[in-house]
């Protein structure tokens, strides 16, 4: 019911993650905590279950596309679940009638899109792919082939009321914790019992930003996680997460999305641009605990240099040629091997000589594997013929920076292998 199966990009990503988490303490928290002497309602639980946003013991269980008919068969079952709680909580109560209420609205949308005409090249591909967007790969289909403006005209009648019902559902979502507080044991200090790990998109990670908290105590029952996610701009987003069952040494994953615009609005977004940091708290019965876990800085430099650690160039250097109409300056040109794909950068080179330097910056928005960029210094700017010439690579919002030298050999001009 909330933000679905994920396309995981590249396998790899399980190993970056998996090795680089690390014990937070959460500060000022007394040692141990004291359980709650309110047993947690079943109905909790029901409505937890289908409300809390999936985490998976393996990155490969996220799914990126599903079958209409399995989608609202599963929104089929969560309505005869919550039909049948009856509780005296009175939130609880108040959450599942707010669900209930807006389910038919969503099984009459779905329905309704599957139905409604699409122009030719559409098709039946388009409610499938638009359906991903809640479930993982949000519109995937909308801009496929939606010429005819009546047919349009009406899908988007039926997509606008879908996702104002999708917002009431994360509405609903976001107040879990609220319910969960008042069953859970008292805040603890995590230390030794909670890893963090967390992961941006970023080059050819993939699309998705990552979450990964490991269980190093006992086995944990009816865990609700809320992790709040701050970005640069001060942005926030909430998630929430719940666990029926948590065991010992066992990694969870949460998958987080950058979302997409659709009829004016950035629907399905799950996470924010350049996290700065995230505040988890956990509750359940026997243990609860706040986590502040800083992203910027050390924790995403070190995942970045992990991503660039098979990053490697092939170098030329172009000596001064006069030319008749023009000449051909002094430069280098370098080919992007080892990964690929990098995102916006600056790349510096710096032309040296003994004692003599000088250089020149450039940005790019992306860098392709396979991909040559010129480097040529401006008429008259560089006088010397180099012995070294050295390329630097730095990206915004961190500062990892990637650093190789070209030694030049001028007569023959040859093209050199470098990897740091």
């Amino acid at each position: 019911m909330n933000q679905k199966i994920a396309f995981v990009c590249i396998l790899s990503l399980a190993l970056i993650l998996s090795g680089c988490g690390r014990d937070t303490t959460a500060s000022n928290l007394p040692k141990y905590s004291t359980p709650s002497s309110k047993p947690l309602p079943e109905e909790y639980r029901v409505l937890a279950s289908h409300l809390g946003m999936e985490m998976k013991s393996d990155p490969v269980q996220f799914r990126n596309e599903r079958e209409i008919a399995e989608i609202m068969a599963e929104f089929q079952s969560a309505l005869l679940d919550l039909r049948e709680i009856k509780s005296n909580d009175k939130e609880i109560m108040y959450l599942t009638e707010q669900v209930q209420n807006v389910i038919p609205v969503i099984l009459k949308r779905l329905d309704n899109l599957n139905s409604l005409p699409k122009p030719a090249d559409a098709r039946t591909l388009f409610v499938g792919s638009f359906l991903d967007g809640f479930f993982g790969n949000f519109v995937g289909g909308y801009h496929r082939g939606l010429d005819a403006e009546a047919k349009l005209n009406a899908l988007n009648v039926e997509l606008q009321s879908l996702i104002a019902s999708m917002d009431k559902i994360d509405a609903a979502l976001q107040l879990l914790p609220k319910v969960a507080g008042k069953y859970s044991a008292t805040l603890s200090d995590s230390t030794g019992r909670i890893i963090v790990d967390f992961n941006e998109s970023w080059g050819n990670s993939g699309a998705n930003d990552w979450l990964v908290l490991q269980n190093l105590g006992e086995t944990l029952e009816d865990c609700t996680i809320l992790v709040q996610l701050t970005g640069t701009s001060g942005e926030v987003r909430k998630n929430v997460h719940f666990l029926k069952t948590w065991p010992t040494d066992t990694s969870m994953w949460g998958r987080y999305q950058g979302g997409q615009k659709i009829l004016g609005r950035n629907v399905e977004k799950t996470t924010v641009t350049n996290v700065q940091e995230l505040d988890i708290t956990i509750y359940s019965p026997q243990f609860a605990t706040q986590i502040y876990y800083v992203y910027k800085g050390e924790e995403k430099d070190k995942d970045v240099a992990y991503l660039c650690k098979d990053l490697s160039f092939h170098g030329t250097y172009q000596p001064y040629e006069s030319g008749i109409l023009w000449d051909t300056q002094r430069g280098a040109q370098f080919t992007l091997n080892g990964v690929s794909f990098l995102p916006k950068c600056r790349v510096n080179v710096t032309f040296r000589k003994g004692e003599q330097s000088k250089g020149w910056y450039w940005n790019h928005d992306s860098w392709m594997k396979g991909e040559t960029k010129h480097f040529s210094s401006p008429k008259g700017g560089l006088s010397f013929e180099p012995d070294n010439i050295d390329l630097e690579v730095s990206f915004p919002h961190t500062n990892y920076k990637h650093k190789v030298t070209l030694p030049v050999n001028p007569e023959s001009k040859k093209s050199i292998e470098i990897k740091r």
